[in-house]
């Protein structure tokens, strides 16, 4: 764990710094920064990646498309990838697949000497566990610096981890679709499988070389429905679905 944590911030940091620093000092020029801003990005991106595929314990299979021209396929970056949540390692896994991804993440997080650095770098904002009011106050600020921006963001609206074997997918908290209704995001639902139990909730120590499994599944025009109840039945559902297709491939 503190290969990810310190070499992490190593790799992320040094390689796009550099440009990060250019795209802040050109901001009175958008095209300009911008241009650096996504550069930094994969950059940042590529190296996490990297330390995640030199990993001896982890074991993951994924559909995601490339880095560089990830985006190409939605034609926007106000995409809001919506999870079910099984691990702590859910979050550092995804900002190695998705370039620019921010996002909520539980506020001890921060604290955390493995977890923090890759945190604080990848620009997420930090919500207390188990509180509705810090939750709600973290996706307003996902709303203004995030998706109001033009930015990817990463939502587990089940809002907490799920227990070790958890068979099914938690409650989705209906505050997460009222600000993709709001900022017309697309969402695209993510199904995630085996985190746990490589390090699941309470684990101190990693389990190394389960099977993790991570799906983008359809993209999903938030313009299409009338009610955050509604778009959140219908993404639950779309991730339950995949849950039950994988276990059942699993089986056979």
């Amino acid at each position: 764990m503190l290969t990810i944590g310190m070499v992490g911030l190593v790799l992320a940091y040094f390689c796009s710094a550099v440009f990060f620093a250019i795209s802040y000092l050109t901001q009175k020029i958008p095209k300009i920064s911008i241009l650096f801003l996504h550069a930094a990005e994969y950059i940042q991106c590529f190296a996490i990646r990297f330390l995640l595929t030199i990993q001896p314990w982890l074991n993951c299979k994924n559909n995601f498309q490339s880095i560089y021209g990830f985006f190409d396929v939605y034609k926007t970056r106000k995409v809001m990838f919506v999870a079910n949540h099984r691990s702590n390692l859910d979050t550092f896994i995804m900002i190695s697949l998705i370039p620019g991804l921010r996002g909520l993440a539980k506020s001890s997080l921060f604290y955390n000497i493995f977890f923090a650095p890759i945190m604080y770098l990848s620009g997420f904002i930090p919500a207390k566990k188990g509180d509705v009011n810090s939750f709600l106050l973290g996706l307003k600020k996902v709303k203004s610096t995030v998706l109001e921006r033009n930015r990817p963001v990463l939502i587990f609206p089940e809002t907490t981890r799920c227990q070790k074997n958890f068979g099914s997918i938690g409650k989705f908290s209906r505050a997460t679709f009222d600000i993709a209704l709001e900022t017309k995001a697309l969402i695209v639902p993510v199904f995630i499988f085996g985190t746990d139990d490589v390090m699941g909730r309470g684990d101190l120590f990693l389990r190394p070389n389960h099977p993790v499994h991570l799906e983008l599944l359809p993209v999903v025009d938030t313009a299409k429905f009338n009610s955050s109840t509604e778009l959140s039945k219908y993404i639950w559902q779309q991730i339950a679905d995949a849950q039950n297709k994988h276990r059942e491939l699993l089986c056979s």
